[in-house]
């Protein structure tokens, strides 16, 4: 299960990445959005430290993003700090995950270990900027709707791997596959929930929406090595 979580995590924490970055470089954000959007790189960095247990590569990640936090504040500031420490950490993260995705055991995996990674660090995106209340009114809605997007992505290649299974697996593991796809729809209503009612998103909201994602795609990627 760990194993599976953390191969979850890298493509995950590269999108997620990407769009902080993203919003650092070209987003309309006050001095205090900044700095709070800072004070988040340690947790991922962090993260990308658990994933240097699963290939010791990803330590390049963790310095680049560590170097780029040591010279940034996170109070109130304006200032950019040495953007290119973060690019150079997206750019080895995100040659990380291609060759995580490259390396599964078929194509249908890797397309499915693609969707999911981009699900999940959309979702873990969301969750960030929520908690560095960002103002930004308009991820509030792209992220989520891309999320049923990546989800679509997601379920299509699940498929695809599924149609390669024999008749015994498939009657095995029929239940579990229908279980993850229901807490996939799940994850994607909780998530989505705000722009349903019409409000804000709440942390907790999108915390339990990031968390019913993650337990799915473990489940669905169990699936996968198990058959």
């Amino acid at each position: 299960m760990i194993t599976a979580v953390l191969t979850l995590l890298a493509p995950a924490l590269s999108v997620a990445m990407l769009v902080l970055t993203l919003i650092l470089a070209k987003g309309d954000i006050c001095p205090g959005q900044r700095g709070r959007i800072h004070k988040l790189l340690p947790a991922i960095g962090i993260l990308w430290l658990a994933i240097a247990s699963l290939k010791i590569e990803a330590f390049l990640v963790v310095f680049a993003l560590f170097y780029f936090y040591s010279k940034v504040q996170t109070g109130k500031t304006r200032e950019k700090g040495p953007f290119w420490a973060l690019h150079l950490a997206n750019g080895m993260g995100m040659t990380f995950s291609v060759i995580l995705i490259a390396q599964q055991p078929n194509l249908a995996q890797s397309m499915s270990l693609a969707s999911a990674g981009l699900l999940l660090g959309a979702a873990f995106a969301h969750l960030l900027l929520t908690m560095a209340k960002t103002r930004l009114q308009a991820f509030h809605r792209i992220l989520p709707v891309s999320g049923v997007v990546f989800a679509m992505l997601l379920a299509l290649s699940f498929v695809f791997n599924a149609y390669q299974w024999e008749p015994e697996v498939v009657a095995n593991y029929t239940p579990a596959v229908i279980i993850s796809l229901l807490m996939l729809m799940a994850g994607i209503v909780i998530w989505s929930w705000h722009i349903i009612r019409h409000r804000a998103p709440a942390k907790g909201q999108l915390a339990v929406a990031f968390l019913s994602l993650l337990v799915t795609n473990i489940g669905l990627l169990q699936l996968y090595w198990l058959a």
